[in-house]
């Protein structure tokens, strides 16, 4: 009977969370988070505390430099973030001295009901301007902050983990360890005679 060589683990393993809870492989505590073999061959539950720890295992394959497409995307956003801060520090200036040119040419009419009506109007287009400006300044800050969070996000996490020499080794010596238990299983060892 030949049994067939297990195949050799690769020090390449995913990260994932699980839903239930098993004791970590290194210091016992419960954990849902699981170190999968890429090839599928090996898998283990880990603290995310060891997997910070370089002397455990370390990060490998991080995703590249964002495209150009995505920092096009923020330059467009940083772009917009700029005018509309533009439009509003202009629009305070030119607001100030608007309202004081107004408030004169009021006071040179000498006429109350002019000046009351002119700057409650003007007060309301300016309100309204400044109200799509902050809308549209609101839309580019929530699609900046959420750009940058992804990206955030996706350089914290690597592709892939690498583990350290001596606990791939202690994968390696469970592994074999599972494979002689199944073929000590599968042998079947002569039965002792009866009748003697």
């Amino acid at each position: 009977m030949s049994t067939a060589a297990p195949a050799a683990l690769r020090n390449a393993y995913l990260e994932k969370t699980a839903t239930t809870e098993r004791s970590c492989f290194i210091c016992m505590k419960m954990t849902t988070k699981v170190l999968t073999a890429k090839d599928g061959g090996d898998f283990f539950y880990i603290c995310a505390s060891h997997l910070q720890d370089p002397g455990f295992a370390k990060g490998e394959g991080f995703p590249p430099v964002p495209t150009a497409e995505a920092l096009a995307a923020v330059a467009a956003v940083r772009k917009k973030k700029e005018e509309a801060e533009k439009k509003k520090a202009a629009g305070d200036t030119s607001a100030a001295t608007t309202e004081e040119d107004k408030r004169s040419h009021a006071a040179k009419l000498g006429s109350a009901m002019f000046s009351g009506l002119g700057s409650v109007a003007t007060k309301a287009v300016s309100s309204v301007s400044a109200f799509i400006n902050d809308e549209e300044a609101t839309k580019a800050r929530i699609q900046a902050a959420e750009l940058e969070r992804r990206q955030a996000e996706a350089r914290k996490k690597p592709a892939y983990w690498v583990l350290h020499r001596d606990i791939f080794y202690l994968r390696q010596m469970e592994a074999k360890k599972k494979t002689a238990k199944k073929t000590l299983n599968n042998i079947s060892f002569p039965k002792v005679p009866a009748g003697i």
